[in-house]
C-alpha cells in the first residue's frame, strides 16, 4: 500500500474502534538494526571480560537500550505511516548502525563518535514530539515535559564530546539519568496520554525473541569453531538453556498489566 508524502502524527488510543496495536513490517525491520548493535556489544564484552569491559559495556548498553524504548513509546502513542516518517525511521536505524560502528572501537577510540550519535538520535525523537505535539494540541503537556528533560541529556551528551575522560563518562552518566528519570516526573502526563498495553508488550517481546535468537546463533556459531567433546557439549547445552530460561520467565508472565493500571 502506497503511503501519503505527509501525514501528520494522530493520538493512538487502545479502544474499541481503533482495536489492538499491533507490531508494523518497519517496527520489526527497524527492530533489527537495535539486534545487531547489541550483538557487537557482546562481541565488545567478550574481548574485554573485566571490570573495566563491564564498566565500558554498561556505558554503551543503557543509551542503545533507551534509544530503542524512547522510539518505542513514540510509536505506541503516535500512529503516522507518511513518506517522511519512514524516512525519519530510515535516519535513525543509520544512526544506530553507526553506534555498532564506534562500540567496536570501544571507549577511548569510539566515545565521541557514539556520543554524537547518542545526541543524534535523540535530539531527532524531540523533533518527532514537538511534531506530534502540534497536532495533538492535547499531549502538549507531555511532549513539552519530555522535550525539557530530553533536551537537557542531548546537550549534556554533546557537550561530552569536548570535555577529556573521565569527565566524559559522568556527563554520560548524568544525562542518562536525566533521560531515564523525565518519563518518571511526568506523572498525571503519561496518565492522560498512556502507552497502548497491547502494543508495548508485543513489540518487547518479539525484540527479545530476536535477540534470544541471536544468542542461539552464538551458541551453535562457537560450537563449531570447538572440538566435539563433552566439555563442549555441556558448554552449549548450558548456553542454549540460559537462552530457554530467560524465554521462560519473560513469556511466561508478559501481558499489559502494569501499562493498563494507568488507565
Amino acid at each position: 500500500m502506497r503511503s501519503a508524502i505527509w501525514q501528520p502524527p494522530t493520538l493512538r488510543q487502545d479502544n474499541a474502534e481503533d482495536g489492538d496495536r499491533r507490531a508494523t513490517w518497519l517496527e520489526l525491520f527497524y527492530d533489527l538494526v537495535f539486534v545487531a548493535t547489541i550483538s557487537q556489544l557482546s562481541h565488545y564484552l567478550s574481548e574485554h571480560l573485566s571490570w573495566a569491559g563491564v564498566l565500558g559495556f554498561g556505558l554503551f548498553f543503557v543509551p542503545i537500550w533507551w534509544c530503542w524504548v524512547g522510539a518505542t513509546f513514540y510509536a505506541t502513542r503516535f500512529d503516522a505511516d507518511g513518506v517522511f516518517d519512514r524516512l525519519f525511521a530510515f535516519v535513525e536505524m543509520v544512526i544506530v548502525a553507526a553506534m555498532a560502528v564506534h562500540v567496536h572501537h570501544g571507549l577511548g577510540g569510539g566515545d565521541v563518535g557514539f556520543a554524537l550519535c547518542y545526541a543524534a538520535f535523540r535530539g531527532l525523537l524531540v523533533l518527532q514530539y514537538q511534531i506530534a505535539g502540534y497536532y495533538n494540541p492535547t499531549t502538549k503537556g507531555l511532549v513539552s515535559r519530555y522535550s525539557l528533560g530530553f533536551g537537557l541529556s542531548v546537550l549534556l551528551w554533546l557537550g561530552s564530546v569536548f570535555v577529556p575522560t573521565p569527565w566524559r563518562y559522568l556527563l554520560w552518566m548524568a544525562g542518562l539519568l536525566i533521560d531515564l528519570g523525565t518519563p518518571l516526573t511526568a506523572g498525571r502526563l503519561v496518565v492522560q496520554v498512556p502507552p497502548s498495553f497491547t502494543h508495548v508488550p508485543e513489540r518487547v517481546g518479539l525484540f527479545t525473541i530476536i535477540v534470544l535468537g541471536e544468542a542461539v546463533v552464538g551458541v551453535v556459531r562457537g560450537l563449531g569453531n570447538l572440538d566435539w567433546t563433552l566439555a563442549a557439549e555441556m558448554t552449549a547445552v548450558l548456553g542454549l538453556a540460559i537462552a530457554f530460561c530467560l524465554w521462560w520467565l519473560y513469556f511466561d508472565s508478559v501481558d499489559g498489566s502494569p501499562l493498563r493500571s494507568m488507565r
